[in-house]
């Protein structure tokens, strides 16, 4: 559980350091900069809820495996990308999985430990998140600067195969098996309605500013 929110919270930061480098290398200017910490919140956040709710319906030990693979392959994706397209959208893609995986593991570990033991579990939460999401930052500086095999800001993406394998592998090895819900209910509508109105604020927020939206008129 917490090799996943390790993954999902560095990830969630670590462009801010490195969005100019990427932007000189494949292009994208100002909105690129933009869009990579945003395209991942927006996916992230748009199908947090619907994450938890298909782990219910089709088993939480399932949507996790399913969950960190598919964030590796877009991590993979990302550090591949050739252009900014590939990446937005790979980015895209890791959020997503990512709704997949977080949501799962809580469900786990309510399920698994008792009462009695779970301020002891979740102590151990806070600081590693919280270490976690200043990570993202150091850890792109880190590698932009060794410049590592001359790969320059793709191995910050990179390194999340060598995570996400040893949490896969553990995973399979020690979540318990749980039993699916097939009655839960899915709101794809809803989650489609709250994506939507989370991008077109995104968009206006993100391209207004590049765009030389400063400030409202207001007419009577």
């Amino acid at each position: 559980m917490l090799i996943a929110d390790v993954l999902d919270l560095m990830d969630s930061t670590i462009t801010n350091i490195a969005a100019p480098t990427i932007v000189r290398d494949i292009g994208g200017g100002e909105s690129l900069i933009k869009w990579l910490g945003a395209s991942y919140a927006l996916a992230l956040g748009a199908l947090l809820v619907v994450g938890g709710r298909l782990g219910d319906r089709y088993g939480k030990r399932r949507l996790f495996l399913i969950g960190i693979v598919g964030f590796v392959v877009a991590s993979l994706s990302c550090g591949l990308s050739v252009d900014p397209v590939m990446l937005i959208v790979s980015r895209l893609v890791q959020g997503g999985f990512g709704a997949l995986l977080i949501p799962q593991g809580i469900g786990i570990l309510l399920a698994t430990f008792s009462r009695d033991q779970f301020p002891k579990v979740f102590s151990m939460f806070g600081p590693v998140m919280g270490a976690s999401a200043v990570l993202g930052p150091i850890v792109a500086g880190f590698v932009i600067e060794a410049n590592i095999a001359g790969l320059s800001w793709r191995p910050m993406f990179l390194i999340n195969i060598v995570l996400g394998s040893v949490g896969f592998v553990a995973a399979l090895k020690v979540l318990p098996h749980d039993v699916a819900t097939s009655t839960i209910p899915i709101d794809g509508l809803g989650a489609g309605l709250l994506g939507a109105s989370m991008l077109g604020l995104m968009y206006g927020l993100i391209e207004g500013s590049s765009d030389g939206w400063t400030h409202c008129r207001f007419f009577a």
